[in-house]
């Protein structure tokens, strides 16, 4: 075990003793709900923001109550949309009245004009409606709460932007959050964590079990699985899973599933690149990287928090292999929780921003047996990575 997993790992151990009520009760901002399967408090706690929202909501905001919404947006509308949209690099439609995926989407299509095909992605996604394939679920236990990230930094290529549709939503809980990147940007680099991440770039490791390993299960049935490649991939074949996977910029090794140690077929990967990206609609490069991609990641995952992070699907370093450091993590979640936005979600609501702008997270929440909460995720166009450019500083 590497120096600063002995770290994290010990500073876990020290807070095993605390009580939980000092991580439950309240919301973001001052503490928040945690798993009920939970026992030992992670080493590193998000709090999505601050006491109040960094950039109003009302903002980028359209009551669309005023244009009597259809099936299709009006002329209005549309004009609205795409300049709060190109102004702000994020829009949110809220007192629509539609039920319909199909509507919704095409709401969203006025900002995410575009669309990539889902292929070498973290999470297990599957389509929230049969008639709308590229409309897919959040893919994440709603009991885990998921760290600020930017969608796809994984990869060679990301996605330029993307839009959530409010499918089913509960009674206060299930709100998403944004962060604003320009401000958590220029934050970091004041520091010299920030200066690190600039010279050093990041390494991703990412682990996909074998499906049949694992006879098709995953987190949702309680295991301790992520994604199968299979279904990271869309692909079947072992040779399949490397071409789609050179596909992204990544390299690869088989090895044994470390936690089911007659699987053979566990695929690790690897990508060095920068910890920032350069954003053509602003013209400067932004922080483009985050906690997400490291172990910790699956602190509060049911089936997931009890594994030690060195066999945890997810490993994150500095480009050059150097380990992060706790306070070094802590610095990183800090910097995005202080440019942490809350949209709150009522059913047919559209929010859609740019994802060099914007990382986007969630606390974990509890439902009721009588609650449901379900997103629909709209993935934008793809772009492949150039990282940071030397003179947009």
């Amino acid at each position: 075990m590497n120096s600063a997993l002995r770290a994290v790992s010990a500073a876990n151990a020290r807070l095993a003793g605390a009580s939980r009520g000092m991580f439950s009760g309240g919301g973001p901002g001052g503490g928040f709900m945690m798993p009920g399967f939970w026992v030992t408090p992670p080493a590193v706690i998000p709090r999505f923001r601050e006491e109040k929202d960094f950039l109003p909501t009302e903002e980028f905001t359209i009551d669309c109550r005023d244009y009597a919404p259809d099936s299709t947006p009006c002329a209005e509308l549309v004009e609205r949309i795409e300049g709060l949209f190109k102004d702000k690099g994020v829009v949110r439609l809220t007192n629509t009245g539609l039920v319909d995926v199909g509507a919704m989407k095409t709401y969203a299509n006025v900002a995410v004009k575009k669309q990539m095909v889902y292929e070498g992605g973290a999470n297990p996604r599957n389509t929230v409606d049969q008639k709308n394939p590229n409309v897919f679920e959040v893919g994440a236990p709603h009991d885990a709460w998921l760290h600020y990230h930017h969608e796809m930094a994984y990869n060679q290529f990301s996605m330029k932007n993307l839009a959530f549709c409010s499918v089913k939503a509960p009674q206060g809980k299930g709100d998403s959050y944004l962060s604003e990147n320009v401000s958590v940007t220029e934050d970091l680099l004041s520091t010299e964590f920030g200066q690190k991440l600039k010279d050093k770039g990041v390494c991703y490791i990412r682990c996909l079990t074998d499906r049949e390993a694992y006879a098709g299960e995953g987190w949702k049935q309680n295991k301790p699985v992520y994604n199968h490649w299979q279904m990271s991939f869309g692909v079947e074949t072992t040779d399949e899973a490397e071409a789609k996977a050179a596909d992204c910029g990544l390299s690869t090794e088989w090895v044994t599933d470390p936690l089911k140690e007659d699987s053979k077929r566990y695929l690790r990967t690897k990508l060095v690149t920068d910890a920032f990206e350069y954003c053509p609609d602003i013209d400067r490069n932004v922080l483009f990287s985050s906690i997400a991609d490291h172990g910790m990641w699956f602190d509060t995952w049911q089936g997931m928090s009890g594994i030690p992070l060195e066999k945890r699907p997810l490993s994150m370093t500095f480009g050059d292999g150097t380990p992060f450091t706790l306070d070094e993590l802590r610095q990183w979640v800090h910097a995005y929780d202080k440019a942490g936005i809350r949209v709150r979600w009522q059913v047919g609501d559209v929010l859609a921003f740019c994802n060099y702008r914007y990382a986007h997270g969630r606390p974990a929440f509890d439902l009721q047996k009588w609650e449901e909460r379900e997103i629909g995720v709209i993935l934008g166009e793809k772009f492949q990575r150039v990282g940071a450019l030397s003179d947009r500083w």
